[in-house]
């Protein structure tokens, strides 16, 4: 089976062939057969990748799909030589883009094999110039990318790079919260103290005091320990979610977004609470700063078996725009200074610490569900 890319309706189309001719073209809508569909889910095109250079082979457009796939972002990639970001691109002994340039004309390559250190990866590409206005001279070339699959090894170093990153700043970060965290605390035990007679401000008070300290506690564990030596416990998911509900309801509030929480009959789970806290707390802001004109967020607690394992699982749903995004191991932290996606890759990791995962449902413009999915140890011990 050979893939094609279709310019007149944007669709990848399928050719199944015989030895001497096409038999049939299908495309995702028409496949019936599970052989089909299976074939397809291994071999077929995930993504259509592209960026454009000038006639010096340098990247002056690097979009989105590409800057994902490839984990070069494109305040790197614009105004390098092409091939200082992925491998150059070589037919019959010569560069296919500079070959566009020089005689004009389209090249295009048909299951051409990217190398990389443990393996390869196939796909089409196309190399189409782009003429100035007005002259005979080629100022631009766009250069498709079809790919085929995607290189395991290459992913898995971009993911370990990227935790190297998250762990960087996270040091930093731990260092230079410590000061600020005392001055606020002093600030919420004044007004705790000043004002003990009005209920709701001392309820807040008295969970952002346990929150500084606990906080405190983790920065000192983190910075002279490893995550594997945190202390695990007994946690009892359904009330660290009731007391989350709480501290996050101002915040919901002055946004507009209406919240719904669901607490299923779920076991306590054996983890550091903290970190389940955290990985929580990371979801909830990354859908709470999605809906920037209110929305709803949905939080729901329930327990499902998996792979003949059971888990408890966090559903948190919003209204928010959706996520390119489907697979967490594709999350890119956002360089344009929002903090968005560390936060997910955090949860991510946390999760596989503790043997469990995280899924990503979501549709542009419809919302994303993003799931956690704990495991329930045999040894957990009793609340």
């Amino acid at each position: 089976m050979a893939c094609r890319y279709n310019e007149d309706n944007g669709m990848t189309e399928y050719l199944t062939a015989t030895r001497d001719n096409i038999k049939c073209c299908i495309t995702p809508q028409n496949i019936q057969t599970s052989k089909e569909r299976g074939h397809i889910r291994n071999c077929i095109i995930h993504k259509r990748l592209s960026f454009h250079t000038d006639n010096k082979l340098r990247i002056c457009s690097w979009e989105e799909e590409i800057e994902r796939y490839s984990a070069r972002p494109s305040s790197q990639a614009i105004g390098s030589k092409y091939y200082d970001i992925l491998p150059r691109i070589i037919v019959d002994d010569k560069d296919a883009i500079a070959e566009a340039v020089k005689k004009n004309r389209v090249i295009t390559c048909k299951g051409y094999s990217f190398n990389c250190l443990l393996g390869s990866t196939k796909a089409d590409i196309q190399i189409t110039p782009i003429k100035h206005v007005g002259r005979n001279q080629v100022e631009q070339v766009k250069v498709l990318i079809l790919p085929y699959s995607v290189c395991t090894a290459g992913k898995k170093l971009h993911q370990s790079q990227n935790l190297i990153d998250i762990g960087k700043i996270a040091s930093t970060l731990a260092h230079g919260v410590r000061n600020p965290l005392n001055a606020i605390k002093g600030a919420v035990v004044y007004l705790r103290e000043k004002y003990h007679s009005e209920e709701p401000l001392t309820e807040f008070t008295k969970i952002m005091e346990d929150e500084i300290t606990r906080l405190e506690n983790f920065i000192t564990n983190f910075l002279s320990s490893s995550v594997s030596e945190t202390e695990q416990r007994a946690t009892d998911i359904n009330a660290l979610l009731k007391k989350i509900e709480i501290f996050t309801s101002l915040q919901i509030y002055t946004r507009n977004i209406q919240s719904r929480f669901e607490f299923g009959e779920i076991p306590p789970i054996t983890m550091n609470s903290f970190h389940l806290e955290q990985a929580i707390l990371n979801v909830m802001n990354n859908a709470i700063e999605a809906m920037q004109g209110g929305g709803k967020l949905g939080i729901k607690t329930d327990t499902a078996i998996r792979s003949s394992h059971p888990f408890v699982v966090i559903a948190i749903s919003d209204s928010g725009p959706g996520m390119a995004v489907q697979d967490p191991d594709d999350i890119i932290p956002s360089s344009n200074g929002n903090g968005r996606g560390f936060g997910l890759s955090i949860t991510n990791g946390i999760l596989k610490h503790y043997d469990g995962y995280m899924e990503i449902d979501s549709k542009k413009n419809e919302g994303t569900v993003i799931t956690l999915f704990i495991p329930c140890r045999q040894d957990s011990p009793r609340l």
